[in-house]
């Protein structure tokens, strides 16, 4: 499975099939947790997280909506009431390392710059627009599952 999931990997119709098949091939290899959750944050283009200070909810939003935090229904809100939000800050690709680096060279390597793009939000930071305080948002989306996988819950690569 593992051997067809790669080959499908470099021939993915679109950035959907592409981040779906990513995943599965983590899954097959058994990378905990970044193969349960990679596709659905980037094809729902948000991960809701919680903030590591204040334990707000939090949506990162990385899409077409743009590239930000935010605490308030962002979805709901209209022209009249815009949600406070805070920018996301993507890595620099040369600093990636681990998992980060391997998903992103390997979207590279497949031309989906796209998925590659947005990978350096997933495994770059954020702030939380209640008490500002930054974060990693990869160690925020593994938070929940780290700590039950992985011997160093602020580990975000483990296998």
């Amino acid at each position: 499975m593992l051997s067809l999931a790669n080959e499908r990997l470099r021939t993915a119709g679109d950035r959907d099939e592409y981040v779906y098949l990513l995943e599965a091939v983590l899954a097959f290899e058994g990378v905990v947790g970044w193969s349960e959750e990679l596709a659905w944050g980037l094809t729902n283009e948000e991960y809701e997280v919680s903030c590591p200070e204040c334990e707000a909810g939090l949506f990162v939003v990385i899409g077409e909506r743009g590239f930000f935090t935010t605490s308030d229904d962002y979805a709901l809100s209209d022209d009249q009431v815009e949600a406070e939000t805070k920018p996301l800050r993507p890595a620099h690709p040369e600093e990636l390392d681990g998992i980060g680096r391997r998903l992103h060279d390997t979207a590279l390597a497949d031309g989906q710059r796209d998925v590659a793009a947005a990978l350096t939000y997933v495994f770059g930071d954020g702030t939380c627009p209640d008490c500002d305080t930054d974060f990693s948002v990869a160690a925020r989306i593994s938070a929940d599952w780290s700590a039950v996988h992985c011997p160093v819950p602020s580990e975000v690569s483990c296998p």
